[in-house]
C-alpha cells in the first residue's frame, strides 16, 4: 500500500509485513505446546525386534536405586527385584503357585538328588544344564567379550563368595552350620587375612564340568530354598576380577556390585543413577521356556498358546527411580506405568468399600490383584523380663485385648489378615480355620486374666502400684509413631501405663539383642516358605547373638518338638508337630499376633500379569506387553490439549483485525 502524505510517498506494506510475520511466528511455537507429549520415559534401545516385530517394552518404578546386585551380598527385597532378573538361581519358584509354594529347576537339569550318608550327613548331587551362558561383557577378555558357558566350577565360586569375610554375605552365619567346610573356609581367610579361592571347600565338590556335589553335616531339606536365592546363584570369577580387581589397563571400572555379569533372561544395559535402570534381553538365553501347565484353569486361553515357548517376550525393561508414590500413581494413570501399588493416599479413590476396584477403573480394564505375602507381624515380649517373664496370664491378657481389626483398618485399610498363628498363608501347617482363643478382641476375657496375673484394674494386687511398662519402636515415619499410639493405647485399655521409646534402628537392634527391653514391635517376612524359617525364631539355641530369637523364648518342650520337626520333609507326622508348635506358643503368648500382610497391586489391560507368587520376583520373564493396545490408550489418556490452539486461533484473527483497523487509521 502507498500512500502520500506532505508531499512523501510512505510505504506501510513493509511495517505491516513486520507486524503481521511477528503475529505468525507466534503460530509455530503455539502449534508445539499443544502437540507436546507428557511421557516421560527415553526412547526405547530399537524400534523393532530382528523379525520386524514391535519391540516390547515394559515400564514399571522403583522408589531408589539398589545399594547392590552382588547376588552373594544383597539381602534386601529392592536388589532382589533387580538381581532376579540378572542371574538366574539352580532352582526356581514355581511363578503359577502359591498354595504351597513349589520348587522347579532352573539351571539345574533336575530338582538335586538327595543321599543319606553314614554320620547323619547328606548330599545334594546337581546337574547343570549344559548350553547355558554368561551375559556378554568385556571382562571375557580370552572369549573378547562373549559370555562363556555356565559351569560347575561357577557354583562352587559362588560358595566360596559366601564363606569370603570380604564379601560380608548375611546368610553366611546359617549356611555355615549345614556345608561341610564352609566354617573352616572362613575361619582360614579370617586367620590369613585373604580368601584361598583356588583351594576346594570339603562341602562342595565338583565331580565334573556340569556336576556339583553338596555335602551336608546334617539333614537339612531346607537347602532346596537356598538354592533358589540368589546367594548361591553362579557367578563367573572373571566378573569379580575385572571389575573389583585392579585394572591393568588403568582404566576406572564400577564395581562388581555396581556391574552385574549373570545368567538371567536380562542384563543391565544402562543405569542413570537416581534416575533409570535399562535392562534388555539376554538373547542367548535358554535356562528356562514357558511352561507346558500348572496354571490356573481360567488363564487357559491366555497362555495355552505360549506353553513351551522361547522367553524372555519382553524385550527392554525401563525401571524409573521414583521417591515419591503419587507421582508414580500419576503416571500409571496416564497409562506410562505398566503396573502400580496401592499407597494409602489413594486407596479409598481406587477401591470401593467392597475392596474392589470402582467403575472408573474396571471401565478401563485394569485388573486388580490381591496376594498373601508369607510375612506375620507381632509385637514380642521379652520373656527375661522380670514382669513379662514369669507371668503368661500378662500375656495373655496383652494379646486379648489388642483390637487388630481395627488396627487393620486404621493402618492398612482392611486388607490385610488378621494372624492368629505364626505361620502365614502358604506356609506347610498353616491352619486358615484356627481360632486362637488369645486373639478375639475379648476385653472382658483380657480383664479377668488380669486379675489372675495379679494386676486387676492394672494395679499391683498387694501394692496397690499402677503396672508401668515400655515399648520401644523405631521413629522412622509419622505412621510409625501413629502405630506406636495406637499398641499404647491398645495396653492402657487394661489401665496399664504405657510409655513409648522411639529409638534409632541401630539402637533397638543392640537393645533386643542385649535384652533390654519390655516390649518391641517386630516381624519376620519368610526367607523361605517353610515352617522351620519361622519357628526357630522361638527356639532357645537361637537366643541373640547366636540367632534371632529376640523374644528370648526357651521352653525345653518348644525345643525337642523344633528339632524333631525341622529336619523332616513334609509328611502328615510333620504337620502333626507343626500344629503342636503353633499351639504351645498360641497358649504361651512370647507375642501379640497382628496381622499376616495382603499385597494389593494393580495391572494394566496390555500387561496382563502372570504370576501370583510373592516369592517369584523373576516371573517377569514370562510376561509379555501388547505394545499396539498401549500406544492407543496411552493416546486416548493423554490427548493434546486443545485449548490452546482455539485461543491462538482467536488471538491472531484479533490481532489480524486490529492490525488492519490501527494501519487504515495511521494511514487515512
Amino acid at each position: 500500500m502507498i500512500v502520500k502524505e506532505g508531499g512523501r510517498v510512505k510505504h506501510c506494506l513493509p511495517r505491516m509485513m513486520r507486524f503481521f510475520c511477528g503475529v505468525f511466528l507466534l503460530l509455530p511455537a503455539v502449534l508445539f505446546l499443544a502437540s507436546c507429549k507428557n511421557d516421560p520415559h527415553p526412547a526405547a534401545l530399537q524400534q523393532k525386534k530382528d523379525d520386524g516385530t514391535p519391540w516390547q517394552v515394559r515400564y514399571s518404578a522403583l522408589p531408589e536405586d539398589p545399594r547392590s546386585l552382588d547376588p552373594q551380598f544383597s539381602y534386601d527385597t529392592l536388589g532382589h527385584v533387580v538381581i532376579s532378573l540378572l542371574y538366574e538361581t539352580l532352582l526356581d519358584y514355581n511363578s503359577f503357585k502359591t498354595d504351597s509354594y513349589d520348587l522347579i529347576p532352573c539351571l539345574a537339569e533336575s530338582m538335586p538328588e538327595r543321599k543319606q550318608l553314614p554320620g547323619g550327613q547328606e548330599s545334594y548331587l546337581i546337574h547343570l544344564k549344559k548350553g547355558l551362558y554368561f551375559h556378554d561383557d568385556p571382562c571375557f577378555e580370552a572369549t573378547r567379550g562373549i559370555g562363556r558357558e555356565v559351569v560347575a566350577d561357577d557354583v562352587a565360586y559362588a560358595f566360596k563368595r559366601i564363606a569370603d569375610p570380604k564379601v560380608e554375605c548375611p546368610v553366611f552365619s546359617t549356611l555355615e552350620e549345614y556345608v561341610v567346610g564352609l566354617h573352616e573356609a572362613y575361619a582360614d581367610a579370617k586367620k590369613n587375612g585373604f580368601f584361598a579361592y583356588e583351594k576346594p571347600i570339603a562341602g562342595v565338590e565338583v565331580l565334573d564340568k556340569y556336576t556339583v556335589r553338596l555335602t551336608l553335616t546334617k539333614a537339612y531339606p531346607q537347602i532346596k530354598y537356598w538354592l533358589a536365592m540368589a546367594f548361591t546363584a553362579p557367578v563367573a570369577h572373571e566378573a569379580v576380577d575385572y571389575y573389583d580387581g585392579i585394572p591393568h589397563d588403568g582404566k576406572i571400572r564400577d564395581q562388581f556390585k555396581f556391574h552385574p555379569v549373570g545368567t538371567g533372561p536380562y542384563y543391565l544395559a544402562d543405569w542413570k543413577r537416581n534416575s533409570l535402570m535399562r535392562l534388555e534381553r539376554f538373547r542367548r538365553y535358554n535356562a528356562t521356556k514357558f511352561p507346558d501347565g500348572g496354571w490356573a484353569a481360567e488363564d487357559d486361553a491366555r497362555f495355552k498358546p505360549l506353553a513351551g515357548a522361547r522367553i524372555p517376550f519382553i524385550d527392554e525393561i525401563q525401571m524409573s527411580i521414583i521417591r515419591e508414590a503419587i507421582p508414580a500413581w500419576v503416571l500409571f494413570r496416564q497409562g506410562y506405568l505398566d503396573g502400580s501399588g496401592i499407597s494409602k493416599d489413594v486407596f479409598n479413590t481406587v477401591l470401593d468399600t467392597g475392596r474392589e476396584l470402582t467403575p472408573d477403573y474396571k471401565k478401563r480394564g485394569i485388573m486388580l490383584h490381591k496376594d498373601p505375602v508369607p510375612d506375620t507381624g507381632y509385637l514380642i515380649f521379652n520373656m527375661d523380663d522380670p514382669v513379662f517373664g514369669k507371668n503368661k496370664k500378662l500375656r495373655q491378657a496383652i494379646s486379648s485385648a489388642y483390637d487388630e481389626d481395627f488396627a487393620n483398618d486404621v493402618f492398612a485399610n482392611g486388607i490385610e489378615l488378621n494372624a492368629q498363628e505364626l505361620l502365614p498363608p502358604g506356609v506347610f501347617g498353616y491352619q486358615p480355620d484356627l481360632k486362637n482363643p488369645y486373639k478375639q478382641h475379648n476385653l472382658a476375657l483380657a480383664k479377668k486374666l488380669m486379675a489372675e496375673a495379679g494386676y486387676p484394674d492394672g494395679r499391683d494386687a498387694k501394692t496397690g502400684a499402677q503396672l508401668q511398662l515400655t515399648l520401644d519402636v523405631t521413629a522412622e515415619s509419622a505412621t510409625a509413631r501413629q502405630a506406636a499410639e495406637f499398641d499404647k493405647s491398645q495396653i492402657e485399655q487394661l489401665g496399664i501405663q504405657v510409655k513409648v521409646s522411639e529409638n534409632l534402628w541401630d539402637h533397638l537392634q543392640e537393645k533386643i539383642i542385649n535384652g533390654q527391653f519390655q516390649l518391641v514391635t517386630f516381624g519376620w517376612e519368610a526367607d523361605y516358605p517353610d515352617p522351620e524359617n519361622f519357628f526357630f525364631l522361638f527356639y532357645s539355641k537361637n537366643i541373640p547373638p547366636q540367632g534371632s530369637n529376640n523374644t528370648h523364648y526357651s521352653n525345653p518342650v518348644f525345643d525337642r518338638i523344633f528339632e524333631k520337626m525341622s529336619s523332616m520333609d513334609n509328611s502328615p507326622e510333620r504337620l502333626e508337630l507343626v500344629h503342636k508348635l503353633t499351639a504351645i506358643l498360641n497358649e504361651d503368648c512370647p507375642f501379640v499376633l497382628t496381622v499376616h500382610a495382603v499385597s494389593f497391586s494393580l495391572s494394566q489391560p496390555w500387561a496382563q500379569r502372570v504370576s501370583s507368587n510373592p516369592l517369584a520376583y523373576n516371573s517377569v520373564k514370562y510376561a509379555t506387553v501388547d505394545v499396539a493396545m498401549r500406544n492407543e490408550q496411552q493416546r486416548l489418556l493423554n490427548k493434546p490439549a486443545l485449548w490452546p490452539l482455539v485461543t491462538a486461533a482467536f488471538l491472531i484473527a484479533a490481532c489480524v483485525v486490529y492490525g488492519i483497523i490501527w494501519s487504515l487509521k495511521r494511514n487515512v
